[in-house]
Formats: C-alpha cells, structure tokens, sequence
C-alpha cells in the first residue's frame, strides 16, 4: 500500500458551471488527525464525498492507501459520518448498527458481535431496542459514528460532528474521537466551523477557500508562521515595566493581564524584559509567548485571499507533501 493514506492530484468537481472543488492536490499522513475548516460552500462536504467515492471528480483522480477513490479495496478502509444522517423510521438502533455491519461486508455473526462492541463503546447498550429516529441530535450523532465506525475502517471522515448540539454533547463527540484514533489507531479527517474546539482535536489544518486548497501544514507550524510575535508580562510593579519599555517598543497595560508587548524580535525582547525586572526589583509573575489560535489563524487565512496575498498560497505547498 502507499505511504500515504490518502493522495488527491489535481481533483476538480464542478456542478454546471459552478467549481465546488478547484484543482485540490495533497497528501495525508497516516496516524494524524486533520482538521478541514472553511466559509460556508468553500468545498469541505464535496471533498470529502469525493474522497468516499459519493461523487466522482470532474478532472483529476486520488487514490486510498493506492486504491483508487471508489474502489471496493477504498470503501473498505473508509467509516464516515455525515453532517446529516437519515435513519430509518421503524429501525431500532442495534438493528441499524446490525444492518450497517452487514452492508458493509461483516457476516451475521461478525456485524452482531461488532454491534455490542460499539453500543458498549458509545454508551449506548441500554437504548439499542429504542428507534434511532426518536433519538436526541446527540445520541444520533453518537449512532452516526458508531455506523461509521462498524467495519474497523482505517481512515475516518466526519462532516460536522458537533453541529448543533449542547457543550455537553459536544465535548463527548469529541472525547470519543480522541479514544477512538487511541484505541484504534485511525487517521481522522473533521470538518468543523467550531475552531475553538476543533484546535483541541487536530494535529494538521487544511483551510479551503471557494474550492482551493490555501493551507496544508502541521497547525503548530501553522501557528508559528503566522504568529504575530506577542509577549505577556506580569510583574509586581506593571507600571514600572512599561515605562521601561516605553520608546524601544509597542506596549500596553491590559487590566487583569499584565503588559502586552508586541515585537519582531521576540528574542532579544525577552533579554531586555528580563533585564528591567531583574534591574527594577521587580517580582516576574507572567512571562508567556502568546499561541495563535485556530481562529486567529483562519481569520489572517480568510483576510489574506481577500486581498490577494501571495502569503497564504504559499502555505498550502507544506507538509502533507
């Protein structure tokens, strides 16, 4: 099989006249956890149905550990849970993760035992004679993962696994994908709007923009390219600090943060931080770099295209590759 777990060249898939998914090339990494993030109708859904084998590209071609997307040998090593999951209205949810596991190519016997196993796993034991349809949005979206995950898939896709759901349901969804990529020892791909969360989650970011492909890197390499170089200090005397500070560089008293202090030099801003505390008898309380956010980093990305940057394109010929 190939070192990679997933491979698109140069996918397009049009719809008419209109380019959901424009010329997206990249190469994923098995064990990782991707986060897909975009504006609405960026081309999030229609790549990863595309990388299912739901709808077939326009231009362009991909493959799933070397099988071509859509191939039975693809669709083996694939669960997905989509952003809206249909159930049927008289099934019960332990004959639906039956049906599911049978579908998918388990004998009887096989998708029977798989199905105690995930209604174990997903706290779901004592409704598996309840119907699916009559569920909370959260238990649906639990029975969504627990289908997708019915065949022991090695590459998981989720579109939009804490949609509208409660902070409480949402926090679980994604307690159970992290136990699931550790016990199971998946590649997952998410697409979420919820960065704040999704950050938690992912290792790797790929950001999407009217179908292009604007950024493929490591969101810790992500973070420290477009990092803004902003220095937190407390002390026991803040007013001091900034007098200090006044004239070398752009520094601000934040009431109940400290002094935030923005530079380029993020080195030899700490030397001369260090300097005036120890100088001024001062007591260091605080002395942290500040991390850039996911949502941050999306919102520089998204202002970046708006202006037709050059900054950001050059971001998506990273990692991945």
């Amino acid at each position: 099989m190939s070192e990679y777990c997933i491979e698109l060249s140069n996918i397009t898939k049009r719809f008419g006249k209109f380019t959901a998914v424009d010329n997206i090339s990249l190469k994923l990494e098995s064990g990782r956890i991707y986060g897909m993030v975009g504006p609405n109708g960026a081309g999030k859904s229609t790549t990863m149905a595309l990388i299912m084998g739901s709808l077939f590209p326009t231009s362009g071609n991909g493959s799933v550990f070397g099988h071509p997307l859509a191939s039975p040998e693809a669709l083996k090593l694939l669960g997905y849970s989509p952003e809206f999951t249909s159930f049927y209205s008289d099934m019960k949810c332990y004959e639906y993760l039956w049906y599911m596991g049978c579908l998918s190519g388990l004998s009887s016997k096989d998708a029977a035992r798989r199905t105690e196993e995930l209604l174990e796993q997903f706290e779901l034991k004592e409704h598996k004679d309840r119907k699916v349809a009559k569920f909370s949005t959260g238990m649906k979206k639990k029975v969504s993962l627990a289908q997708a995950m019915i065949h022991h898939p090695k590459i998981l896709l989720l579109d939009e696994p804490t949609a509208n759901l409660d902070p409480t349901s949402r926090q679980e969804i994604l307690d159970t994908v992290r136990r699931m990529v550790q016990d199971e020892h998946l590649t997952v791909m998410i697409s979420s709007h919820v960065l704040t969360e999704l950050e938690t989650v992912i290792s790797h970011v790929l950001m999407i923009d009217h179908g292009r492909l604007i950024l493929n890197a490591p969101i810790a390499e992500a973070q420290e390219m477009f990092k803004q170089g902003i220095l937190w200090v407390d002390t026991s005397d803040n007013e001091k600090l900034l007098s200090g500070l006044a004239g070398t560089y752009n520094a601000e008293l934040v009431p109940g943060e400290g002094v935030r202090i923005t530079t380029k030099e993020m080195d030899a801003l700490k030397k001369d931080v260090v300097r005036l505390v120890y100088s001024g008898g001062m007591q260091l309380n605080r002395l942290s770099e500040e991390v850039l956010s996911l949502d941050s980093l999306y919102r520089q990305m998204m202002e970046g295209e708006k202006n037709g940057s050059d900054t950001e394109k050059d971001a998506s010929e990273n990692a991945g590759a």
